[in-house]
């Protein structure tokens, strides 16, 4: 289905080439850029709306008039194919928010952007639906355009994928600042709760800290020290050498491995020598809808690339050498224990004892090294300075706090 949406997809790869590009570029672009892609989601939703129809009537005929066994097993098929196109209308509409998000990642901080993601009790927050016939949406609208007149770029909520509190996020500063659109003046209880949230999210935002946010606390954020690295020139170049070799392989940095292929060789992975190696699909997270929070692909991979990832025409695989990856922190003073559970995927301490000071990298945390391809030297560095600042600390956040039984326990097998 994919294949059908080629002109659009290229076109708006165009569009937010030029957003990102051109610095002088008016903010009315970003909302026609935005006016467009509000069209192609409600397309697929209508289409989706329309599919499901068919598969009802045929789940009706199928439960009340009693067809011949040679026509159950054709409406069987035909309900299996409708499905596996509503799914395919799902994941364009995937795709289409991906480049809504793209807007809000390249105005503001992603690890702000990533709070708009969980509800109160830090889990993901559901999604709001469909747009189409969404009361308000054209308040919502309006609100984006007044931001536009006054210089100010501001994005749907709905036309994204992480962005999941507030109507309209104005993108002006750092932080994005989330609004609710409302169209009446009376409050219910389910206005009032996304009010709350949102207060709390500024909150926490302005103040940089909160003794309690979302059920967690004491929090502090702090901002990263030095500009952060990637290997965007590394992927992008492996890629570009695979439409002429099938495979290609590039290891930026000891213990990280990129894989492009546009034509499968099962050679290309012998190159690659570890016992604890841990291999990740970027295909698969994205065919499965699961790239939310990390930085939209359409920001890091060159526009001749895009429409093939998501076509599925091009392959990329990142690996991850935890034997490797574990001699490296070594060197420069941490121990890691990779954890890899639903949460965590490592614990990181001074000594190799947590309670001689230590902390917990998230799943998400660390595996932009793969979803961004982010420099695992920049990040390891990181790990170092906010270790020391977490040790040098004498404040409020500096006090003893009690260390959970599992993170004293807590081994992994991998060997130095």
């Amino acid at each position: 289905m994919v294949a059908r949406y080629k002109k659009s997809l290229e076109q708006f790869t165009i569009m937010l080439h030029i957003i990102k590009t051109q610095k002088n570029l008016s903010i009315g672009a970003i909302v026609d850029f935005q006016l467009l892609l509000l069209k192609k989601i409600k397309e697929a939703e209508k289409a989706i709306i329309r599919t499901k129809g068919i598969i009802k009537k045929l789940r009706l005929e199928k439960a009340n008039d009693r067809p011949t066994r040679e026509r159950s097993k054709e409406i069987t098929a035909l309900i299996n194919k409708l499905d596996k196109k509503t799914e395919s209308y799902r994941y364009i509409i995937y795709i289409w928010k991906m480049y809504g998000d793209s807007i809000a990642f390249h105005f503001c901080d992603k690890y702000a952007i990533k709070h708009f993601l969980y509800n109160e009790h830090y889990h993901v927050k559901e999604t709001a639906g469909f747009i189409s016939g969404k009361e308000g949406i054209k308040s919502e609208i309006m609100l984006l355009k007044t931001a536009a007149q006054k210089n100010v770029p501001a994005v749907l909520c709905d036309l994204t994928n992480t962005l999941r509190h507030g109507d309209v996020c104005l993108l002006g500063h750092n932080d994005p600042y989330p609004i609710e659109v409302k169209t009446s003046s009376k409050l219910n209880n389910r206005g009032e709760k996304q009010l709350k949230n949102i207060d709390e999210l500024n909150g926490f935002f302005i103040n940089d800290e909160a003794e309690n946010f979302r059920g967690v606390g004491p929090v502090i954020r702090r901002e990263h020290i030095g500009k952060e690295e990637y290997h965007l020139q590394a992927i992008n170049d492996c890629i570009s050498k695979s439409y002429e070799e099938g495979t290609s392989h590039v290891s930026p940095e000891s213990g990280v491995h990129y894989l492009a292929i546009t034509k499968f060789k099962q050679e290309v992975f012998d190159q690659i020598h570890g016992k604890y190696i841990h291999m990740l699909s970027l295909n698969e997270y994205k065919r499965e809808m699961n790239w939310h929070p990390y930085t939209p692909f359409q920001l890091s991979l060159s526009p001749e690339h895009i429409y093939n990832f998501i076509n599925g025409n091009l392959s990329i695989f990142v690996l991850l050498d935890l034997q490797v990856i574990k001699r490296r922190f070594k060197r420069n003073g941490l121990h890691i224990i990779f954890l890899q559970d639903e949460h965590w995927y490592a614990q990181i301490s001074a000594t190799g004892n947590i309670l001689d000071g230590g902390f917990r990298v998230s799943m998400q945390s660390f595996l932009r090294v793969a979803f961004e391809f982010q420099s695992l030297t920049w990040a390891i560095k990181q790990h170092k300075k906010h270790l020391n600042l977490f040790m040098e600390d004498t404040g409020k956040y500096g006090r003893k706090m009690e260390i959970p039984p599992d993170w004293i326990a807590a081994t992994d097998p991998i060997p130095m």
